[in-house]
């Protein structure tokens, strides 16, 4: 009790307070820009980190890490373009809300739905780390391939009514993976000699050139859409269209918890990512809801809840394993080391104040996350009435220098460039654009893990489903796809 109260004193006071304030502030804006992701946010305040005490530092890495990832639906809400690959799933009903005139509704439910996403996770942090991080070691190979298989029936989810051509995008969006070094064998394949693609086929360049030069692309003969939002961001707002009321929050309270427990659960497991956690609650409040991905609240909810469900179980393996759940919980990993703190097991035996002190650190920021967006909400939707032939401009610049300031190579601006001009044609002959990113996303997790576990079972592939899990994430998959096929059958007929 006394390390407790200690450690909110020290938490509590004007310094901590301020950083986590500034970083959560740096985090929106960071998140909200298309392409700056929240790993470059904590990349470039590590230097900062090490001059402040353990907690300031703490907060102030916290505070940029959630407010980046709940600041990517900003753009995703109001724009349809989605701030990283995170938001993606958002961008469904988020921007058709917005199309409806319910954008402070949308950001007011993301802003909701993303602080129970991170208490959830926080509280099973608290309790449970330990024991979910033994879990998470019992996946090898298989295991992660059989999840990246699984991944892939979210496919129907994402395709709208076109299976077919969800599914080919998604083919296609496997073998772009595929292009750049062999990830075994360091062999070239399917780069035609262009030394820009060795590296492979980056994914934010590609989110940004589908979804921010695509809709520029798609919009900029007629103006329609950016036209039809500046009128609705000029209306005035009233305090109950920028909140949902308790009886929507109780209607959408079972979605909140299970997709913050997706989340959690999906973060939990190194290398797997929030990508994933996000299209499988959407998936899954799609199928209870057909309404979803018409623009209502619970389709925006769920992939909140899912998205900040991640960034509290992302640390249960970084703190308890010392093994990162992702690129941030590497970098946070790499400035608790620089602290003198070393993350694993025995962390939990040795130092709890440290523990105890990330965990309050991560209340905090939860609740500076929520503060800063709510008091910007109305300045969010204002930020729309700016004149077309200025915010479009404004799109393609930031969305340029985000492709850009990854890797600082401007073959990124150039496959941006390439991907928004597909994007266009896909807008144009109705081939959604999601299941593409979804085979990027899942090809680099699917493939290698394949070969990996055909070269431990020396090529015997029957032994997939002699392992307790990696067999029941097959039959979980084999059901999804049967169900998925009797209801369209159903609904056909």
């Amino acid at each position: 009790m006394e390390i407790l109260s200690e450690i909110i004193k020290e938490a509590l006071n004007l310094q901590t307070l301020l950083w986590l304030c500034g970083g959560t502030i740096v985090g929106i804006i960071l998140g909200a820009l298309p392409g700056l992701t929240a790993t470059m946010g904590l990349t470039l305040m590590i230097p900062v980190s090490y001059y402040l005490p353990m907690g300031t530092a703490m907060g102030l890495l916290l505070g940029v890490y959630l407010g980046a990832v709940l600041g990517a639906s900003i753009p995703a809400i109001l724009l349809g373009i989605p701030g990283n690959p995170n938001a993606i799933a958002t961008v469904y009903d988020g921007f058709e809300m917005t199309k409806k005139g319910k954008a402070g509704k949308a950001l007011g439910g993301a802003i909701i739905a993303s602080f129970f996403g991170g208490i959830i996770s926080l509280i099973l942090l608290v309790f449970l780390a330990p024991q979910i991080a033994r879990i998470a070691l019992m996946f090898g190979p298989p295991e992660y391939f059989a999840l990246a298989v699984f991944g892939l029936t979210i496919i129907a989810s994402v395709s709208g009514k076109d299976f077919l051509k969800g599914l080919i995008m998604a083919t296609l969006g496997i073998m772009l993976s595929m292009v750049g070094l062999d990830n075994m064998t360091g062999i070239p394949r399917f780069t035609f000699g262009s030394v820009y693609l060795l590296d492979g086929i980056p994914l934010i360049p590609a989110l940004i050139g589908l979804y921010a030069f695509g809709q520029v692309f798609s919009d900029i003969g007629s103006l329609k859409t950016f036209e039809k939002i500046k009128k609705i961001s000029s209306e005035k707002m009233r305090l109950k269209d920028l909140f949902p009321s308790l009886k929507e929050l109780w209607k959408n309270f079972r979605t909140i918890v299970e997709s913050s427990l997706i989340g959690t659960g999906i973060g939990a497991f190194p290398g797997t990512g929030a990508s994933i956690a996000v299209f499988i609650a959407y998936s899954r409040a799609k199928k209870r809801n057909k309404e979803v991905g018409s623009g209502i609240l619970e389709g925006v909810m769920a992939p909140e809840a899912a998205n900040n469900g991640v960034t509290g179980g992302t640390l249960i393996p970084t703190l308890a394993l010392g093994i990162p759940g992702d690129a941030a919980g590497a970098v946070i990993l790499s400035a608790l080391i620089i602290k003198g703190v070393q993350p694993g097991p025995l962390l939990f035996k040795y130092d709890i104040k440290t523990v105890y002190t990330i965990f309050f650190m991560l209340f905090l920021a939860n609740i500076t996350m929520v503060v800063f967006q709510l008091v910007g909400i109305r300045m969010f939707i204002k930020m729309l009435s700016i004149p077309s032939r200025f915010l479009i401009p404004a799109i393609l610049i930031f969305s340029t220098v985000g492709s850009f300031a990854l890797r600082e190579r401007i073959s990124d601006v150039l496959i941006a460039l390439a991907f928004g001009i597909a994007g266009y044609f896909l807008s144009l002959y109705k081939f959604p654009k999601a299941p593409l990113l979804l085979g990027l996303i899942l090809g680099p997790i699917a493939e290698p893990q394949f070969r990996r576990s055909m070269m431990l079972f020396q090529g015997d592939w029957t032994k997939f489903f002699t392992r307790p899990i990696s067999l029941s994430l097959f039959i979980l998959t084999a059901l999804t796809i049967a169900m998925t096929f009797l209801r369209r059958r159903r609904q056909r007929t």
